[in-house]
This record gives C-alpha cells, sequence and structure tokens, in this order.
C-alpha cells in the first residue's frame, strides 16, 4: 500500500476481491522468499564446488598425432567475472575446433596479492575453477611467468607444477623450458621454448642461448617452431615496441628459424607481421581490462582488436591456421599459412588471406 498527495491511497490488490488480495499478498511473500532460498542455495553449492578435493587430471586419449591444436591467452589472473566469461568461451572454441591438445598462459598469471603457498585459494578461483569442461579439464596448461607473478608468485606458480599440485593440468617446470607436441613421421610436429621474459638482462641472453639449442638439437628438426613468452617483441598497443628484448632475442629468434611468437602483456589481441620475421601473437584478453591500440594504420598488423579473448593455433605437416577468439568463443578471424609457402610469414599470411579478412 503506498500514498499518494491528497491523502489517497492506493493497494496492490485494489479492485480485487478480499479472498484475491490475501492470496496475491501470500504467493509475493512466498516468492521472496523463494528467490532468498535459491540464492542462498546456489551460493551453497558455488561454496562447495569451489572448494571440493581436485581430483588428478585424466589426459584425453585417441587424438591424432599428426594435428596439434591449441588455445592461447595471457594476463587472465584477474580472478573477474571476465576471466570466467573467456574461460566458458575457450570451452566453446575447444568443442568447436574438434577438440585441442594444450593450453597455453603467457603470464601474469596471478593479479594483485602475491600466492602464499600452493594451497592458496586464488589457485581455485583464478585457475582450477575457472577452467573446466569437457576439454579444458583434461588437458595440460603450459605457463610462463609475467611481471605481476614477480617476485613471489612466481616461486610458488613453479612449486605448484614440480609437486603436482590440483589437478595436476599446471606445467611449469622450470623458469624457461621446451616441449614437442604431435609427430609428423620420424619428426616432432611442434616444438616450443617457453622464456621468462620478465627476467634479469643476464637471464634474457641465457635464454637466446636456450633458444639456439633448443633448435639445433640433434635428431630429426620439428615442423614447426614456436616461442611463447609474456612480453611481445612488436606491439601496437599502449606498451609499444619493446627495444631490449628485440636486442637480446630478435637476432636468435631468426637465427633458429622460429615461425611464431605467442606473447601477451599488452591486454588486447594482436597479429603482427614483419619481412625475415616470425609471426607475432599478442593475445592478453584473457581476464583484465583491456588497453586501447594506437589509432594509426599500420601496415604489417593482419589483426587487431582491444576486446577480450584468446587465441588459438591449429598445425599439421601441411599448414598452420591462426584465429582470434572473443570472450564468448566466436571466431574474429582465421589466417591460414601453408607450410610449404616460401619465405617467412609477411609473405605467406598477407597473400593467403589479408584481403579475404580486411574489415573485420
Amino acid at each position: 500500500m503506498s500514498e499518494f498527495p491528497g491523502g489517497l491511497v492506493a493497494r496492490a490488490d485494489a479492485g480485487c476481491p478480499p479472498s484475491m488480495g490475501r492470496r496475491w499478498r501470500a504467493v509475493w511473500r512466498i516468492g521472496g522468499g523463494g528467490l532468498l532460498v535459491l540464492s542462498l542455495l546456489a551460493m551453497a553449492v558455488a561454496f562447495v564446488w569451489l572448494n571440493a578435493p581436485l581430483q588428478p587430471y585424466a589426459p584425453l586419449s585417441g587424438l591424432p598425432a599428426d594435428r596439434v591444436a591449441l588455445l592461447a591467452l595471457g594476463d587472465q589472473g584477474s580472478g573477474d567475472l571476465q576471466q570466467w566469461r573467456v574461460g566458458r568461451g575457450m570451452e566453446r572454441a575447444a568443442e568447436a575446433l574438434g577438440g585441442i591438445n594444450l593450453v597455453m598462459l603467457l603470464g601474469d598469471n596471478f593479479y594483485g596479492a602475491p600466492l602464499s603457498d600452493t594451497s592458496d585459494r586464488a589457485w581455485a578461483l583464478r585457475f582450477e575453477r575457472v577452467y573446466w569442461g569437457a576439454w579444458l579439464s583434461h588437458v595440460p596448461f603450459f605457463a610462463v611467468l609475467g611481471n605481476h607473478d614477480y617476485p613471489k608468485s612466481a616461486d610458488v606458480e613453479l612449486a605448484y607444477s614440480r609437486e603436482k599440485k590440483g589437478s595436476g593440468r599446471w606445467q611449469m617446470p622450470a623458469r624457461f623450458y621446451t616441449r614437442d607436441f604431435g609427430r609428423a613421421g620420424e619428426r616432432p610436429l611442434v616444438r616450443v621454448v617457453f622464456l621468462d621474459s620478465a627476467a634479469s638482462r643476464e637471464s634474457l641472453l641465457q635464454q637466446a642461448a636456450f633458444i639456439q639449442q633448443a633448435f639445433s638439437a640433434p635428431g630429426p628438426a620439428p615442423v614447426w617452431r614456436v616461442v611463447a613468452a609474456h612480453h611481445p617483441l612488436r606491439d601496437h598497443g599502449p606498451d609499444g615496441q619493446n627495444q631490449q628484448l628485440q636486442e637480446d632475442l630478435l637476432p636468435m629468434l631468426q637465427r633458429s628459424g622460429v615461425d611464431l611468437f605467442l606473447s601477451g602483456h599488452d591486454h588486447n589481441q594482436q597479429l603482427i607481421v614483419r619481412p625475415g620475421e616470425p609471426a607475432w601473437v599478442i593475445s592478453g584478453g584473457g581476464g583484465q581490462r583491456v588497453n586501447a591500440l594506437d589509432s594509426a594504420a599500420h601496415a604489417d598488423t593482419l589483426f587487431a582488436v582491444a576486446r577480450p579473448g584468446f587465441s588459438a593455433v591449429e598445425f599439421s605437416a601441411e599448414q598452420a591456421r591462426i584465429s582470434s577468439y572473443d570472450a564468448s568463443g566466436q571466431a574474429e578471424s582465421s589466417f591460414d599459412w601453408p607450410r610449404a609457402c616460401a619465405g617467412q610469414p609477411q609473405g605467406c599470411l598477407a597473400a593467403e588471406q589479408r584481403g579475404a579478412l580486411a574489415g573485420r
């Protein structure tokens, strides 16, 4: 019941028989109480789910060895709703791709207060429970360190991997390391070097030598050569070009024939190609607020959006496909790179897809 100017009174059940008014008020009371009960029940279920013991993940079996599909994202560790939205979009994209083999986390895995230890609740709220589903629950997550993981969280992240904590999906055996994925006959299909670009200058120079060792090791050479790190070398966002990393790493990347460099740090998505250099993929829209892009047009940029999301790369012996996805898991761009294409990606990607995707 409410009162209007002049003393007029309005009733919610005005014009209704007395019995109907009583019923309406009863329904309203029950409805409001029911919503409260449902809300409390949902909160209780969420609390139990977040705190339930984690079971060791069961790796997928039966996937073809001659195809490797991965999702890549960085700057995801906010714990905000945006990170959870991207996580659900990743599961939808994995399903649409027909499955994935792994996820790459490109640094800044935990924002805010540093991790206290391997039992910190942030592990559940910013990793274990964020990425789940028919695909994400059954693939390893290979992580690198970002500047927000330093100084204390870095050691905890390494310990979480080495001690096989949680579900066991978190993979970070060292501050920089290498892994092979898939097979093309006797050759590794993809070799990835994971770097710690937030480390000291002395360490970066050591990592440059590590790149050379990884791609000149005895045995069959990999079909595709990939490097993953937090900081990009080429960037048209607010952080701009990283001159120090270009000086320390670019010559070795070129000498080692690296095809693709995956990074985050700038909170957006970019695909940059230059003659004689790897393809530069920036995928930093994993959960933190996005960064605006340089408004100028850049001839070396095939794709750039200031939106949350992630990237996908599919490898076979014949080609690689580089795709960008929005937070909901919808593909926004896709570029095919034939392995037989002569030269670096600048010519191959531009010739194959640039005109078809203009304006996307």
